[in-house]
């Protein structure tokens, strides 16, 4: 029965089946049957509707969409009704449909064709050099999409298939532009000519690093002819001192080169000069930089929305990067000052394959006070620097580049009497830096860097005495050395990736070795006796042999900066590191996120997160960079400072050669250090970990800049809304309560202008005002009763707290006074305000170009503090004065320079 009913529906089935098909070919054998004759010279499809409608019998149906876009000429006799429409439509974008006696037409449903993309890589370097160009931009004029070079003058960009006109663009360069058909992965290395001017350049790159088309917020680029225009101390052009005049960056001491920036200290700045830190920027005791301008190519400030690939530090990274060398002509600069002499010469070793650059500072100062000095008594002090650097090109995919430098401070102190009896000492620190870099590109749209590094900080101080003594029985001599040095010295190992996968997204990405070497103390003494020529003691004492100090710092990161439509963009990174020290391991995991949105074509707005890490500190009582001062790792007992920072900013570029922001921020810090009450640090750090306590800090302001960047006058005016202080645990420093930073200064303003007056002379003045920083002055003075035989430490000091120096001894008095001081920072210093002006007279020669250069250095003599004091009256000695002491008046100077 079910077998029955199965065959029964099969053969329904088949029977329906042949029933549709047979119908399906009789209206197909009808369709095709319909012949149709037709005549047609330029006839309209309305026209051409009509026709067939009323030869055929069939209608037409369609919309207001379907337009034709030549006009019909036909002219056919008996032709089948499909091949018609085929001649008609077969040239439009429109297809038909046969359905009873209606005839339906539409658009033709087109496939977007996949769009192939290239990638164009290269490097942009000087025309006349073959220096690489950092930051260079390159547009596409028809995806309206950018790029800028590396830092090391690479660039990569991915277009569509088809025509390409890329532009190339730098600063005080003549922009270039290439076009072409965009068919294969394709190579443009770009050399551009040099305009001399500091025309406008138009950029509309996503990927630079800086400035108001940045992601990163509080980014800066200075420009090294802003640096050399900055007029500034005895005419010494100075990187440290143009960073100063940043908004958001504040000088310690007036005229110091120390930068304190959104509310840290000088030791949390990441200084990098080619991708390595320096431990000692300063010279002279702070009034002076270590970096010699004619070496630098190009100085970039980060203050906040750091790249995942800075670690190490919590408020600031300066990168700066040297000149490569000439590749094609040997040319140099000349220049003497009344401070330093220096030279800077550069040139093709292999012509467009080896390069050299170096550079030579001397200060001077021990040779012109030398004649002046009494013959028992000579005093020495001096410092040098000496950048070098080789680069040398395998090929347009490798590149090696060798880099060293070398500098030092030298004091020193005699005094002979032209008798039996001698003594003297003397200082020496600075730092060398060794390093090898090598470039490679594996293919268009991945890059690498290999950094290999030695850093060597060494402090060394020496003194003795020779004392000679005779009569007519016996002869005495004695004689006392000691010796004291103290470093850093570190070893690393970086490697870096720059990955462009896809036009909206730009991936960095690399990991680090870093072995540092902490010699915190070695102090030696050694005392000789002779009698008439027999030993009678030779002995060495070690007085301070604090161990070495070993630690281990692993790095990694990886950040995108990724385009999320036309007017979003954001840059994500991750942050790893991992320090060892003393059995020890610290881990933190650092993210750091930015997003720039484009509200209109002239203003941005941008947001940030930045998470840092820091192991290691910097130990100092004095308010100036000393010699003394010393560099130590975090502890089992010392924990990592980190910090969390939050910033807002908008920006404003809608008048021609100018440059509007504002920012916010704010910042939080954990296991800040500060010292304890009464007590300092003095050339030793024994004990160090007692003395000091961790706390907290917090920091927030507001920043506004307008920058010139066009025309005769150039220039910015800032100025910045601060406000940072610190806070320790209850029964602590201040007893728990906060208090302000000792570098809290409210308000800072900060003008500078250049200005081309002619050819030949160009003017510079910069005017900065700040309001005043802290200082702890003791208030009153108490009487302090100690035991007999009582003692203090044995070393003396300055007291950080109290702003005085005081002795060392074993044996204090019963009794004696001590100031007493109720809170930390209790008095806030006046405000300090100074006007610098430049001027320089250019004139070209047969051979080069002679410049010189006349400065003043504070021109209306403003009398700022730079140390303040508690005295008492001259006329009335039980009435207590605060009195200020000012190091820099007017220094007026010169220096001449000739660049051949």
């Amino acid at each position: 029965m079910k077998k029955g009913y199965a065959d029964q529906s099969l053969s329904r089935t088949i029977l329906l089946t042949v029933v549709i098909l047979f119908y399906v070919a009789q209206a197909h054998t009808q369709n095709t049957a319909v012949r149709i004759s037709l005549r047609l010279k330029d006839a309209t499809l309305k026209e051409f509707v009509k026709r067939v409608e009323e030869s055929t019998g069939y209608s037409f149906i369609y919309g207001e969409e379907i337009v034709i876009t030549q006009k019909i000429n036909l002219d056919v006799k008996e032709m089948p009704l499909p091949e018609v429409l085929d001649n008609v439509f077969k040239n439009e974008s429109i297809s038909y449909r046969l359905s009873g006696k209606h005839i339906l037409l539409q658009k033709k449903k087109t496939t977007k064709p996949v769009s192939r993309k290239f990638t164009i890589s290269g490097y942009v370097t000087d025309g006349t050099s073959s220096e690489t160009l950092i930051g260079a931009n390159i547009i596409d004029s028809h995806q309206n999409q950018g790029s800028t070079t590396n830092p090391y003058g690479f660039y990569s960009i991915t277009l569509p298939a088809g025509k390409a006109e890329l532009r190339f663009s730098y600063l005080g360069y003549t922009t270039e532009q290439h076009s072409f058909a965009l068919q294969k992965d394709t190579v443009i290395n770009v050399q551009l000519a040099d305009n001399n001017q500091l025309q406008e350049v138009v950029i509309i790159s996503d990927k630079a690093e800086a400035g108001a088309r940045a992601t990163q917020m509080g980014a800066i680029e200075i420009p090294t002819l802003q640096i050399n225009k900055v007029p500034s101390i005895l005419g010494e052009a100075d990187v440290m001192k143009a960073i100063q005049l940043m908004p958001g960056v504040q000088a310690g001491v007036d005229g110091s080169a120390g930068l304190y920036i959104r509310g840290g200290s000088p030791d949390q700045n990441l200084i990098l000069l080619d991708g390595t830190p320096v431990y000692n920027v300063d010279h002279m005791f702070g009034f002076f930089s270590v970096f010699t301008p004619e070496a630098v190519k190009k100085v970039t400030l980060f203050k906040s929305s750091f790249p995942a690939r800075f670690g190490g530090r919590l408020s600031s990274v300066i990168d700066v990067r040297t000149n490569d060398g000439d590749m094609k002509n040997y040319h140099g600069t000349f220049s003497i000052g009344l401070l330093t002499s220096k030279i800077n010469l550069e040139g093709p070793i292999v012509k467009d394959k080896t390069a050299f650059n170096i550079s030579v500072r001397r200060s001077y100062l021990d040779l012109l006070a030398k004649p002046f000095m009494p013959d028992d008594e000579k005093y020495s002090y001096y410092f040098y620097d000496i950048n070098a650097k080789v680069n040398h090109k395998f090929s347009d995919r490798s590149r090696l580049f060798l880099s060293a430098y070398n500098g030092k401070d030298h004091f020193s102190a005699q005094y002979d009497s032209n008798t039996d009896y001698t003594d003297g000492s003397g200082m020496d620190w600075g730092n060398t830096i060794v390093s090898a870099r090598w470039n490679y590109i594996f293919n268009n749209r991945l890059f690498s860097n290999t950094t290999v590094a030695y850093n060597n900080y060494l402090f060394t101080t020496n003194a003795y005495t020779y004392n000679q003594t005779s009569n007519a029985n016996e002869s005495m001599v004695n004689r006392y050395s000691a010796n004291y040095h103290s470093g850093i010295r570190d070893w690393s190992y970086q490697l870096d990736f720059d990955y462009n996968p896809l036009p909206a997204h730009h991936i960095k990405f690399g990991t680090g070795y870093l072995y540092h070497r902490f010699r915190p103390e070695v102090m030696t003494s050694k005392i000789a006796d002779l009698s008439n020529h027999q030993v009678e003691r030779d002995t060495t004492y070690h007085n301070i042999n604090n161990s070495r100090i070993s630690a281990h710092e692993v790095t990694a990161y990886a950040e995108d900066e990724m385009k999320i439509g036309p007017l979003l963009r954001l840059n994500a990174g991750l942050h790893l590191s991992m320090f060892h020290v003393q059995q020890q391991s610290y881990f933190s995991l650092q993210p750091r996120l930015s997003a720039r949105y484009q509200v209109s074509k002239d203003i941005a707005l941008k947001a940030s997160y930045t998470k840092m890490s820091q192991y290691v500190h910097l130990l100092s009582s004095t308010p100036i960079a000393m010699p003394t001062d010393l560099w130590v790792p975090v502890t089992q007992k010392i924990k990592p400072m980190r910090s969390h920072q939050y910033a807002l900013g908008g920006y404003y570029t809608g008048i021609r050669g100018w440059e509007f922001s504002l920012e916010g921020y704010y910042k939080d810090m954990r296991n800040v250090l500060e010292y304890k009450e009464g007590v300092s640090f003095f050339g030793s750090s024994a004990g160090w970990e007692n003395k000091v306590e961790m706390g907290k800090g917090r920091s927030a302001g507001i920043e506004l800049m307008a920058q010139k960047t066009m025309g005769k006058t150039t220039g910015w005016i800032s100025y910045t809304l601060s406000k940072s202080d610190r806070k320790f645990a209850k029964g602590g420093i201040n007893n728990g309560e906060r208090f302000p930073y000792k570098y809290d200064r409210r308000h800072n303003i900060n003008l500078t202008v250049s200005h081309q007056l002619t050819d030949r002379i160009d003017l510079s003045a910069s005017w900065v005002f700040y309001t005043g920083g802290t200082s702890t002055i003791p208030e009153e003075k108490t009487t302090i009763i100690r035991p007999e035989g009582s003692s203090n430490s044995g070393f003396g000091g300055w007291s950080a707290d109290y702003g005085y120096y005081f002795p060392s001894g074993n044996n204090t008095p019963t009794v004696s006074e001590a100031s007493y001081v109720e809170q930390r920072n209790n008095y806030r210093l006046p405000a300090s305000h100074r006007l610098n002006i430049g001027v320089n007279f250019n004139k070209k020669t047969k051979h080069g170009m002679r410049i010189w250069n006349i400065s003043l250095y504070n021109a209306y003599n403003a009398m700022n503090p730079t140390f303040v004091y508690r005295s008492t009256s001259k006329n009335n000695s039980d009435k207590v004065v605060i009195k200020k002491y000012t190091i820099l008046p007017l220094i007026p100077s010169f220096t001449y320079t000739y660049k051949f």
